[in-house]
């Protein structure tokens, strides 16, 4: 396997952490970022003319803008399909590229993907029309027909299509509506009607159980879905605003989004410190409530002016950083690879803990997920100012040194570049460690194998590409705007906060949970030993 004489940079020779974040924020590289710079610089180009090439369009055989689940194959076709969720997380980063990095090459991709997901909501399938449930069919065959045979669309009708489809279209939409763009017309008129079917749907379906994500026996609520929900609730709000589409439309879906951000707080399980990504944590019923969809949600519904909120799940939040360590210990013991891995060693992702998908393996998407939201969370510290370590996120820190204590630190203070450090470095190990069971073309396959490592599973699976190019670009320093959710005042004032000292640390010793600021008081008050963690400190409310 290529780049295998990479792994003495994963930390398997016990090397001590160096540096003080995300490469592009650095005053200083750490050793590991030239290795993961030349595995980038080899991966992403491949990356994005597999996705662009070889996998989407009439290349790939299929319809403008549809991508296949994967290249396509013709002695596997039951994956040479249109999955509505994959082609959705190939979507998110090709329109951060067009919208946030300025990349117009790929202004054609996005009008040709808007009309295919516009299509999708028409299909008359299995799961009815777009009437009667077809809004929710989550796959097609790659020229948009419906597919007839049960066994290849396994978990579908599923809940988490409609929002996402309506997210892609919105993060589209809202950059057409700049003045500079001149479509402001054509999303009112055209793409607004369009976009909210799905609104619609989901305000009117987002309480109601639907298959598991990874595992369609299991039928229940789910973490992202509802993440997806409350993300589009909030966007086409925001949006209905800005074309005028009327009061009573806008305080719907911003009455419907804050019943779903309570709901979300309710997957938090403050008992082991992880986010569950479902209402069914019963093993006897097909689920633990460990895995990994809470973390693609953290990136996905990464937005650095929201800070580290817990609510939303933000990546250098307290919560997704407890979960991240939590579900990772999981994963460690589950797969067989993992099981004899020092401390220093980090794990790798798969799709839930009770997984028997083509065997059950570590995914690729899932463990680059781990990586990207490190790197994001490192620039939401630097972007900050300070970073803090709070009793939930402690057991994530104490991974990295022992005598981390809960406090506040202040960017370029001694902690804060110890703790960055090593997030930094930890980031960087898991992508080595991806890299070296990259295939030697470079061309990203499913899975790595669970118990002697190595590429395994069908060739350019387009999630393991997405979460790719999320990585790449995350370390790159890419941030999204706003999504919709309100931008809350600033939690504390940072000036006042350092006046005497670099660093605060045991503002609280007690084994509280934190993590419902901003959230229904009704809620929050539910909570064993509940106590408001910033007492005689400005907090901020969420406006509903």
């Amino acid at each position: 396997m290529r780049l295998a004489a990479l792994l003495p940079a994963l930390g398997l020779v016990g090397q001590a952490l160096a540096s003080s974040h995300a490469c592009q924020l650095s005053d200083g590289e750490i050793p590991s970022d030239k290795q993961v710079k030349e595995y980038f610089s080899k991966l992403a180009p491949i990356t994005k003319k597999t996705l662009l090439h070889d996998t989407t369009g009439p290349e790939a055989g299929a319809l403008p803008g549809v991508v296949a689940a994967v290249i396509p194959d013709p002695n596997h076709p039951e994956f040479s399909v249109y999955w509505l969720r994959d082609a959705c997380l190939v979507y998110h980063p090709w329109l951060n590229e067009l919208t946030v990095q300025g990349d117009k090459s790929l202004r054609p991709m996005a009008d040709d993907l808007t009309h295919a997901l516009i299509r999708s909501q028409l299909v008359v399938s299995l799961a009815g029309n777009v009437l009667t449930g077809g809004i929710e069919e989550a796959v097609f065959d790659v020229h948009l027909n419906m597919i007839q045979d049960e066994a290849a669309r396994i978990g579908s009708p599923a809940a988490d299509g409609p929002p996402f489809r309506a997210d892609v279209l919105l993060k589209y939409a809202e950059w057409l509506i700049k003045p500079e763009q001149h479509n402001g017309t054509w999303v009112a008129d055209v793409l607004w009607p369009k976009l909210n079917l799905d609104l619609q749907w989901i305000s009117s379906h987002w309480n109601i159980s639907s298959y598991d994500l990874w595992w369609p026996p299991v039928f229940g609520g789910s973490y992202w879905t509802a993440s997806l929900q409350y993300r589009a609730l909030r966007g086409g709000a925001r949006l209905a605003r800005a074309i005028h589409r009327g009061l009573d439309v806008v305080e719907e879906y911003e009455t419907r989004a804050s019943l779903i951000l309570d709901y979300m707080q309710t997957f938090w399980n403050e008992h082991e410190g992880f986010m569950s990504e479902t209402t069914i944590t019963d093993v006897k019923l097909g689920r633990s409530g460990y895995g990994s969809a809470p973390l693609t949600v953290s990136v996905y519904n990464f937005d650095p002016s929201l800070g580290c909120d817990d609510a939303t799940f933000q990546p250098c939040s307290p919560r997704a950083l407890s979960s991240l360590k939590v579900v990772g210990d999981h994963f460690k013991e589950f797969f067989p690879i993992s099981r004899n891995f020092p401390e220093d060693q980090p794990p790798f992702y798969g799709f839930f803990t009770e997984d028997e998908f083509i065997g059950g393996h570590p995914q690729f998407f899932a463990s680059f997920n781990s990586a990207e939201q490190l790197y994001d969370a490192l620039y939401t510290w630097d972007r900050m100012g300070y970073l803090e370590v709070t009793c939930v996120s402690l057991k994530f820190w104490l991974q990295f040194d022992r005598n981390t204590r809960i406090g506040l630190y202040k960017k370029g203070s001694k902690t804060y570049n110890k703790l960055t450090t090593a997030a930094h470095e930890w980031a960087n190990k898991i992508v080595l460690q991806l890299a070296a069971n990259t295939p030697e073309d470079y061309v990203l396959v499913e899975c790595i194998e669970k118990t002697n490592g190595g590429p395994y599973g069908p060739r350019g699976m387009i999630r393991s590409l997405a979460a790719a190019l999320g990585v790449y670009d995350a370390y790159n320093g890419l941030a999204p705007p706003n999504w919709g959710h309100p931008i809350p005042k600033q939690l504390v004032n940072i000036e006042d906060v350092f006046a005497y000292s670099d660093e605060v640390v045991n503002w609280e010793k007690e084994n509280y949970d934190d993590g419902y600021r901003g959230v229904d008081p009704a809620l929050y008050a539910h909570r064993v030993h509940s106590r408001d963690r910033y007492e005689g400190t400005p907090r901020y409310r969420y406006g509903f």
